[in-house]
């Protein structure tokens, strides 16, 4: 369906199982499509509503768990008059599908983790990790999860021993790097690992400016139970050895609550890492907004804005995850942003 706004437009380009969803058919038979550009932990994934009320969708075109998806959103005028760009959402296999009415409609909903890997996600596993590098659990995960790999981090440690206790491939992946300052998420195929640290300080794409920017709707959020702390110490106490402290505090610490943890860690160099990640963690939760804006194909997950005119709320934010859609409705960019720690 085209979205037609003051001569600019927007509209969806859709293949199914290689075949190209023709625009005419979509401009008629299109209620609504949503492309979610996951947040770290998470895959991105596609939903789509058609009306079918000729049931091709209940009978000659019956879709199957597996069928692959790759969708595009191209605007034309939309910044600018002769502007045209694309949004190349990925490739997603269908994993959910409902057919109701009257009035008939066929919704199907399509992620990114392909369905010869679903055990990656599904399935407990026990294994123990010996003498092994980050990259390296992540590649063979990546490899069972039937995804090939993204590793954008400039760190890449090594540990004597990890066990994976009844835990799925994944979680586990996204837990350990957790604790390493990395996010992990499913786009496109890939298995991504990348350092929000160093994603943080990459220039902003837009400016959200209130009053100036095309902004429909906002929301911050703050509560007295995240608010940010000003440093984080690890403990440990081995079976044997001596007590092993690990710290990290901010240049503003004074007067900041204290986190502690209590977890298990092989040197005080390991403990100063996890202080420092576990601080950034606990602390992201401190600057959190929303928005929804006119539709924008910049926006990404793992991208900066710039957030102005908002007071005490104005700054860098990161966004941690991003929705784009379009059917019936204008073509809309709805996002969730957290504000960048600077360190």
């Amino acid at each position: 369906m085209k979205t037609v706004v003051d001569g600019r437009y927007a509209y969806l380009m859709l293949k199914y199982n290689g075949k190209e969803i023709g625009t005419e058919y979509l401009s008629k038979y299109l209620m609504d499509f949503t492309y979610s550009d996951g947040a770290p932990g998470d895959q991105d994934s596609i939903s789509i509503s058609l009306d079918d009320r000729e049931a091709n969708w209940l009978n000659a075109w019956k879709p199957e768990f597996g069928d692959k998806l790759i969708a595009e959103i191209t605007v034309v005028n939309w910044d600018i008059p002769g502007q045209k760009a694309k949004l190349p959402c990925g490739t997603f296999e269908v994993d959910a599908i409902d057919i109701d009415g009257p009035p008939d409609k066929v919704m199907l909903q399509a992620v990114a983790l392909p369905l010869g890997g679903a055990q990656a996600q599904q399935e407990p596993r026990t294994k123990a990790w010996e003498k092994v590098k980050l990259k390296t659990i992540a590649l063979d995960i990546a490899a069972r999860a039937k995804l090939s790999l993204v590793y954008s981090a400039s760190v890449n440690p090594t540990y004597d021993r990890l066990d994976q206790t009844n835990q799925a491939d994944l979680t586990f992946l996204v837990d350990i790097a957790k604790d390493e300052g990395i996010a992990a998420k499913i786009s496109g195929g890939k298995l991504v690992l990348f350092d929000e640290a160093e994603y943080e300080k990459k220039p902003a794409v837009a400016d959200l400016v209130r009053g100036e920017s095309n902004i429909i709707t906002y929301g911050f959020s703050e509560s007295s139970t995240n608010r940010a702390y000003g440093s984080c110490i690890v403990t440990y106490k081995p079976t044997k050895g001596k007590l092993i402290t690990g710290k990290y505090s901010l240049s503003n610490a004074a007067g900041l609550p204290v986190l502690k943890i209590n977890e298990r860690v092989e040197t005080v160099a390991e403990a100063n890492r996890l202080a420092r990640n576990r601080l950034r963690e606990k602390n992201k939760q401190a600057g959190k907004a929303r928005f929804t804006l006119d539709g924008d194909i910049r926006i990404a997950s793992g991208v900066t804005v710039n957030v102005k005119g908002y007071g005490r709320f104005d700054g860098k934010y990161i966004i941690e995850s991003a929705h784009h859609s379009i059917g019936m409705n204008p073509y809309q960019t709805d996002i969730e942003i957290r504000k960048v720690l600077g360190w």
